[in-house]
């Protein structure tokens, strides 16, 4: 069945995918280990121009980790501002930060920037020690750039460990109680997909691939309240990491010719893409977390078992990243 993606209300652009972290809940498996890849300006005036035509007049930036490249940072920055796109806000986990970087905070006012959205977690404090981040933090009230704290009632977990090192998960569950880890999305949202599927199946009940399988079609798949265009120029569907939409296709039919997978979901669902699967040889698992869980299980063994390489398995580097 097909179906069009057109007005776009609120999103971002992912600059890169190469991280300072390999966070256990990162919805798009970012890691050091990913492809070095900024978005170029080519891609970023195709992206910002398709956005501009379907409504979309602000942007935030993410990645990855933004400023793992401040040179191409601030290129993208000036490309995105030059088509009357205002910047939300960038969002960072700090790591790059010391007292040598403060001059880079200052440049960012100058080129429009007033806003970061600065990682507070203990999932993010397994790879950066809470110093950077309250060092940057305090740097950003001195430059007067304003701090999104995401979260801010994460602050005072993450105060009763050594602020110069990183902790474990592990830590944390010593310390706070078992479950901690448990009731973490009882306090900020976490989409379970990416590392967050495999991380939170340990602590969560899974439901029968029955019932799994009754879901109705995915038509999230168009919504557009949170959407992302990544560094490559696709963007992506209903928050699904690993599936891409050329962007400059947004706005036109979405056909099974060119998308079969994302036309399967929108019109029959998981169990449509499993009845696909079924006929490249896929196993299921007896139970699974959610639809999502079932469905990246299914997208991830045609990618790295059948070696299924098209436009709508992007990028591949993901699936080898979980």
């Amino acid at each position: 069945m097909p179906f069009v993606i057109s007005h776009l209300v609120s999103g971002g652009i992912i600059t890169n995918y190469s991280c300072s972290s390999r966070c256990r809940h990162c919805l798009y498996a970012c890691s050091p280990q990913r492809d070095k890849t900024y978005i170029s300006g080519d891609t970023l005036h195709t992206v910002c121009a398709t956005v501009l035509k379907h409504g979309c007049t602000s942007v935030h930036i993410g990645g990855g980790e933004p400023f793992l490249n401040i040179e191409n940072l601030f290129q993208a920055i000036d490309v995105i501002t030059s088509f009357g796109i205002d910047i939300e806000y960038i969002e960072t986990n700090a790591s790059w930060y010391n007292s040598n970087k403060h001059h880079i905070l200052h440049q960012l006012k100058e080129h429009g920037v007033g806003t970061l959205l600065i990682s507070i977690s203990p999932f993010h404090n397994e790879f950066v020690p809470f110093s950077k981040t309250k060092a940057l933090i305090a740097a950003c009230h001195d430059a007067s750039i304003d701090v999104f704290p995401w979260v801010m009632d994460f602050y005072k977990d993450l105060s009763v460990f050594d602020s110069s090192c990183t902790h474990s998960l592990d830590e944390y569950e010593s310390y706070f109680g078992k479950g901690y880890v448990a009731k973490i999305p009882g306090r900020y949202w976490i989409h379970y997909g990416g590392r967050a599927v495999e991380l939170f199946k340990g602590y969560y009940r899974t439901h029968p691939l029955e019932e799994i399988l009754v879901n109705p079609p995915c038509r999230e798949l168009t919504n557009t309240s949170h959407f992302h265009v990544d560094v490559y120029g696709n963007y992506i569907p209903g928050l699904c990491s690993g599936l891409a939409i050329s962007a400059i296709d947004l706005g036109k039919e979405i056909d099974n010719t060119k998308y079969p997978i994302i036309t399967t979901l929108y019109s029959s669902g998981v169990a449509g893409l499993y009845q696909v699967a079924k006929q490249e040889g896929f196993v299921a698992h007896n139970s699974y977390l959610n639809k999502c869980d079932l469905c990246l299980h299914i997208r991830s063994f045609l990618v790295t078992q059948k070696n299924i390489n098209t436009h709508e398995l992007q990028p591949v580097e993901f699936y080898y990243n979980l």
